[in-house]
């Protein structure tokens, strides 16, 4: 099992190899702020791990295994960040400080369920290895829009690029896995009213186009 403390060397590997060569034992230490010894004794360690190649005096470069755990662990910050900072309105500085963190314990089941809120934070650039994690890119659907009055659907995934919209969604409880109800006898330019769980919501038809749904058997 891959440790928190050895998926912030895989990071730093990650990152340092995307610049171009192999890492460096004194450009790892800089990265983490720790001690070259303790690079080299973890360094050693992923590599009996299969995670990196490494040879001394020139550096780590990560292994397939090692590039795949590591590039999951970069979308994953990634998404959290761009959650903290347009949904919630963290700073940069604070909301990559609290991605560190979170990284660690964020599920490849809760990485894709928020990519279904708040959509894939960039271009995957290694389609093979995290593509179970892009999900919107691949879902189809219906939109929201589409249902007639007393269709029932289940909320699949949001598309939409605008933060103020997707906090707005959120806030009316629009959000992947709950079931709406489009409520009858609505004026055709008028607001589209759906049932979601216990409440009622009156919603704009701008924002029924982004709201993706799967209907119900």
């Amino acid at each position: 099992m891959v440790s928190a403390n050895m998926e912030d060397y895989l990071l730093a590997v990650y990152r340092l190899n995307k610049e171009g060569g192999a890492a460096k034992t004194t450009d790892i230490a800089e990265a983490l702020n720790v001690s070259p010894a303790s690079v080299t004794e973890m360094v050693k360690r992923m590599s009996e791990e299969g995670l990196v190649d490494y040879e001394r005096y020139r550096g780590a470069n990560l292994t397939r295994k090692g590039y795949r755990h590591a590039h999951r662990m970069h979308r994953k910050h990634r998404l959290v960040e761009k959650f903290l900072v347009e949904v919630l309105g963290s700073d940069v500085d604070s909301a990559h400080s609290s991605a560190c963190s979170i990284e660690h314990n964020f599920s490849d089941d809760a990485a894709r369920k928020l990519c279904r809120i708040i959509g894939s934070p960039d271009e995957c650039d290694c389609e093979e290895l995290c593509e179970d994690l892009c999900v919107n890119r691949k879902l189809g659907g219906t939109s929201l829009s589409e249902l007639k009055g007393g269709e029932s659907a289940c909320i699949s995934h949001l598309i939409c690029d605008s933060p103020e919209k997707v906090r707005k969604l959120i806030a009316m409880g629009l959000v992947p896995g709950r079931v709406v109800r489009v409520e009858g006898g609505m004026p055709l330019r008028g607001p589209m009213v759906v049932k979601v769980e216990d409440s009622l919501v009156a919603l704009d038809r701008e924002y029924t186009s982004l709201v993706m749904v799967d209907k119900e058997g």
